[in-house]
């Protein structure tokens, strides 16, 4: 692999069987943040949504090195998610009764849920390639495999049986291999071991228009109906999800180790799913929407650039991602204020738009704030109260207004 290469077949179930759902172009990864020294380095790769109309699996026409994304990674869980994962930890805590559990952990990041569960005295592992990241977990006293998950790395004699539960979190859409990590976990969880994972839900996706949150580190977009049918394949059940409302829609995933009868509940999700989300005609509509969607927002933009000193907050992935697919650059916007000292003293790819501190808000003329971490939209106007500011949030519809409470469709965390 040279940087990257263009998917021939399904990552799940080697099928050629495609449909093309929306061609974002040539786009930077979403995950690079350049020093003032990278800003000539511009890693742009092309960028499509594929869709298997044998497994249902929605996934992405560009395969990129995985040492290019993850390995410098600039991503913190803990930095907003704290809160979330001590829940998820008391959650499992709840269901599993964790003490003297055998858990790992794909893509433990941090350490931000291994800890909580450490600390009800679960026996916590994790795996996670970012060398810069997993610093801060093992600095918390906790076991951390510094590569990627997957049956090669964990299809040992050590590994097999080992685990009553197995973990990932917004990290399973990230995996090249997908097959082989199935089948890692397959191999390392014992019999009736639950496989429980949480990923960005397709429905969430498409219903909220959120085209921001395309891209490569993503490499798939999974309905149930898709898990199913890949977990299927290596023996595994999906035996209950959740809905849950994090990054702006997610779904929480229970498989257990065997094949065994489907619930009701599932059986149901599946039905709905297939007159929606994993429908080719309803697919189809989606590049027209975003086109149209992506129209609207320059046209405010270019009128309110007349107006006022715009500057942004949120410098994640779904920054890069938008500043990139709109007419967003430094000529428009001052900076981008993030909290993660990972991201601060950068920029966003492609462009010149600088990230800073909260302290360079505090101290600029900015009047305008784009809420580019827009699931946060309650978070960060609360935060910004120091000054009276218009706030922007795209979706899922171009709104500007002067409090939370204005926007509407929305239900941020």
């Amino acid at each position: 692999m040279k940087n990257y290469k263009i998917r021939e077949k399904c990552a799940s179930c080697n099928s050629k069987n495609f449909q093309d759902v929306l061609e974002l172009g040539i786009v930077p990864m979403a995950g690079y943040f350049p020093t003032k020294e990278q800003l000539d380095i511009q890693l742009k790769f092309p960028l499509k949504l594929l869709f298997c109309k044998d497994c249902k699996l929605v996934q992405t026409d560009s395969i990129i090195d995985p040492d290019i994304l993850f390995k410098d990674y600039r991503y913190k869980s803990s930095i907003g998610l704290s809160g979330h994962f001590k829940e998820v930890a008391n959650i499992l805590d709840k269901k599993y009764s964790v003490t003297d559990k055998n858990i790992l952990e794909i893509g433990c990041n941090d350490g931000v849920l291994l800890e909580p569960l450490k600390k009800l005295g679960a026996n916590v592992e994790g795996v996670d390639p970012a060398t810069n990241i997993i610093q801060d977990a093992i600095d918390k006293g906790l076991k951390v495999y510094n590569t990627y998950f997957n049956y090669n790395t964990f299809g040992k004699d050590e590994f097999k049986d080992k685990y009553d539960l197995v973990l990932a979190n917004n990290s399973f859409a990230h995996i090249t291999d997908v097959q082989s990590v199935v089948k890692g976990v397959v191999h390392v969880l014992k019999p009736q071991g639950d496989f429980v994972f949480e990923v960005h839900y397709l429905k969430s996706l498409f219903g909220g228009m959120q085209w921001d949150n395309i891209y490569h580190e993503h490499i798939y977009y999974y309905s149930v109906t898709a898990l199913q049918n890949l977990l299927s394949q290596s023996g595994m059940t999906i035996v209950d999800y959740e809905e849950i409302p994090i990054h702006a829609g997610c779904i929480r995933i229970t498989a257990t180790n065997e094949i065994t009868d489907i619930p009701e509940k599932v059986k149901l999700k599946l039905e709905e799913e297939s007159q929606t989300i994993t429908n080719p005609s309803f697919l189809s509509n989606f590049t027209t929407n975003v086109n149209t969607h992506i129209k609207d927002f320059n046209l405010m933009i270019k009128d309110l650039s007349e107006k006022y000193i715009i500057g942004g907050y949120g410098a994640s992935g779904r920054a890069n991602m938008f500043c990139n697919l709109t007419e967003l650059d430094e000529n428009v916007i001052q900076f981008i204020v993030d909290e993660s000292p990972e991201r601060c003293g950068r920029y966003i790819a492609n462009t010149k738009i600088p990230i800073v501190d909260v302290d360079t808000l505090k101290n600029s003329d900015v009047d305008l704030i784009i809420i580019f971490a827009w699931n946060f939209s309650k978070m960060i106007i609360e935060k910004t109260q120091f000054k009276k500011f218009k706030y922007l949030v795209a979706f899922p519809k171009v709104q500007l207004v002067d409090s939370y409470e204005e926007l509407e469709g929305f239900d941020s965390i």
